[in-house]
């Protein structure tokens, strides 16, 4: 085929991807492929870098093909809750569109990545100071799973937070940060998160991009643990998801965290 024919038939095709859309996708699926040219069962390649901002304490990007994810953590000292006067506090919040998607996703990354965290590790002085975790987690570029890119960037900047060295003045009551390389934040474990969408209730792909997403009747999210064992599973959309296919995503979601483990190495 010559040049000119290429160019019009890439062009026919971008054309026809526009103005429809759902249907341009639904062509590839019916041939058990994807317009990205990835199998249904094929993650986007993760790239996790650590430190990227400096201004925290502990902070990560990570890329999932186009979608971009950032999260940057500050530690600040504070006083115990009374309940509590052993530990300290980790908050959460993601920026997403919509928001109503965020405030969802804030609340579970949070119950998620709580049960991870020493929030013990976080006492200064019993009753007097502890550490506040603020972590912010903003999507610079989405392109779907925006899901697996957060709690993978939150993971990846726990694990580069130093807290930082301090000495308090029994008499004033004052705290001030030490001179020193600080310490590593004590984890229980870590976590692994795989998402599937399920498209027209027939289709299940692995790591949809925004515009597999548009089409998606359902989603299930698959968490493990270092130790391989199932963390979490939350599914989400009105699209029903058989016993049997949960089965194969957590299996599936056990060959993703290789990937993850390789990525947050480099």
């Amino acid at each position: 085929m010559s040049e000119d024919n290429n160019k019009q038939v890439t062009f026919a095709m971008q054309t026809f991807e526009r103005i429809h859309p759902v249907e341009f996708q639904r062509r590839f699926l019916t041939q058990q492929t994807r317009h990205s040219g990835r199998s249904f069962s094929q993650f986007r390649a993760p790239l996790v870098v650590q430190g990227t901002i400096s201004t925290a304490q502990g902070s990560a990007t990570v890329r999932l093909g186009n979608t971009t994810m950032v999260c940057g953590i500050k530690a600040t000292v504070c006083e115990p809750d009374v309940r509590r006067p052993t530990h300290g506090y980790l908050t959460t919040n993601v920026e997403l569109s919509p928001i109503e998607e965020a405030q969802v996703a804030s609340e579970h990354i949070h119950r998620l990545v709580t049960s991870s965290v020493d929030l013990g590790s976080l006492c200064i002085e019993e009753d007097k100071v502890v550490w506040s975790l603020a972590a912010d987690i903003v999507c610079l570029k989405y392109d779907g799973n925006a899901l697996d890119a957060a709690i993978i960037a939150l993971e990846a900047a726990l694990r580069d937070l130093k807290l930082p060295l301090v000495e308090i003045d029994q008499a004033s009551g004052l705290v001030q940060v030490a001179e020193g390389e600080g310490k590593q934040l004590v984890l229980k474990r870590r976590l692994y998160p795989a998402t599937f969408s399920l498209i027209d209730d027939q289709y299940l792909v692995a790591d949809a991009d925004d515009s597999e997403e548009q089409m998606k009747t359902a989603e299930l999210l698959v968490v493990l643990d270092d130790a391989g064992r199932l963390a979490n599973v939350w599914k989400r959309g009105a699209g029903v998801i058989s016993q049997e296919t949960i089965v194969r995503c957590v299996e599936a979601a056990a060959e993703r965290m290789s990937e993850i483990v390789q990525a947050t190495k480099a």
